[in-house]
């Protein structure tokens, strides 16, 4: 007999391998779910993780460049009492994602993903010196609300920082001068040429005020510098490494007069609250006394004088090299410190000899529109700030914001009434 050759499969080798492949779909299926999943959560928690690095990023560059920040940001009150903020962030929702925006039109496929399900929340605790800030989203995923958070500090503004200055002097030292120069005894003793306590007083303060401000008018390190910066303002061009090194020389000036004028502020407020004292000296020594309070007086206002040509030209020059400014960085320290001068010139306009206050005021003006132009498009933090400054303008709140404002007009007020206290 021949035996049969078998060419095909039995039904139960069909039904064994279909099971096989169908359990193994399964399997396969289930971890492909399971994958997706998990590589959707993931790249959900990346994309949060980085959207609230770029919120903390603009708190930050807020903070350091505005002491005012967090109010500009939305983040506290005018009296820097913080808000608890819960937003969506497309279509220009908040301010932390207006610039560039997420829109349909711009970016698509994130603005799908992000509207109305990504929501953040941002809550802020002021403390003695910083901001504890709580940043992070809350969002619907496929496999349940995913979140992601991050905390971090911000420092803010303190307080009064104290006056520094290499040209303050010595009491000693002011007593040493006071006896050569009004008694012409040299060598001898404050207390054994004038017994009236209240008088020595009085005279040490007008001592310092005289001294100080004639040594720096006849130091050689005032004088070079000034003549030096005289001669590289003449022939140099915005964007050359002269222009800016003569900006920075002006500006150096400004900045040690400033602190000089500011150092000697106790000594003008103690002269002018005891000046009553003044009759208390002696004639012929008083005619002395008043002959250093009306010069000293004078070089005070000279100082200041001084001090506003300086910070006009360093404002002048700033706006220039600002336009041949390239980096960023370079950008916003120009337009940062052009800020600075341009406040003290606003709130002290009435003591500038150099142009009026309307001049000033349209200064002023002209500034921040240009900045708010400018920066518009380009750097959100500066545009903020600009139109900060401008509603502080308009409701007559600039001095109350900058302490640096109210300590530098009230100086320049008592200075006038130095100069006047003979009257």
């Amino acid at each position: 007999m021949k035996r049969c050759n078998k060419n095909g499969m039995t039904l139960a080798e069909i039904l064994i391998g279909f099971f096989i492949i169908a359990s193994a779909s399964v399997i396969f299926f289930q971890t492909m779910h399971r994958f997706s999943k998990e590589t959707t959560f993931n790249s959900e928690n990346f994309l949060a993780s980085s959207l609230v690095e770029k919120v903390l990023e603009q708190c930050y560059q807020e903070s350091d460049l505005n002491i005012h920040g967090m109010e500009a940001i939305g983040l506290a009150d005018a009296d820097g009492k913080p808000y608890s903020v819960s937003t969506y962030i497309t279509d220009k929702e908040t301010v932390f994602f207006s610039n560039p925006a997420i829109t349909i039109a711009s970016t698509p496929n994130l603005h799908h993903i992000l509207k109305d399900n990504f929501n953040l929340k941002i809550n802020t605790e002021k403390k003695d010196g910083f901001y504890e800030l709580t940043a992070g989203f809350e969002w619907s995923a496929q496999s349940g609300k995913g979140q992601a958070f991050s905390s971090t500090r911000i420092l803010s503004f303190t307080g009064e920082k104290e006056v520094l200055t290499t040209f303050a002097l010595t009491e000693a030292v002011v007593k040493e001068r006071l006896v050569k120069d009004i008694y012409g005894a040299p060598g001898e003793n404050l207390e054994t040429k004038l017994s009236s306590i209240g008088a020595q007083k009085l005279l040490i303060q007008i001592g310092c005020i005289y001294y100080s401000c004639i040594d720096w008018l006849n130091s050689n390190e005032f004088k070079n510098k000034y003549q030096q910066a005289k001669s590289l303002e003449i022939f140099t061009q915005a964007d050359s490494a002269d222009y800016a090194k003569c900006t920075r020389m002006y500006f150096e000036m400004a900045r040690d007069l400033l602190h000089l004028m500011l150092s000697l502020k106790p000594n003008l407020d103690e002269a002018l609250t005891s000046k009553s004292f003044l009759s208390g000296i002696p004639l012929p020594e008083r005619f002395i006394v008043e002959s250093r309070i009306q010069k000293g007086g004078l070089y005070y206002r000279q100082l200041r004088r001084i001090f506003f040509n300086c910070i006009l030209k360093v404002a002048e020059r700033y706006e220039q090299q600002l336009k041949h400014a390239v980096s960023q960085r370079s950008q916003r320290q120009i337009i940062s410190r052009l800020f600075n001068i341009n406040r003290i010139l606003h709130a002290n306009r009435e003591f500038s000899e150099e142009i009026s206050p309307a001049q000033v005021v349209s200064r002023t003006e002209n500034f921040l529109n240009t900045i708010k132009n400018f920066c518009k498009e380009k750097d959100s933090s500066i545009y903020r700030m600009a139109d900060q400054e401008k509603n502080f303008i308009a409701q007559n709140k600039l001095k109350e914001n900058f302490f640096i404002l109210r300590l530098t007009n009230e100086l320049f007020k008592d200075i006038d009434k130095f100069v006047a206290i003979l009257d």
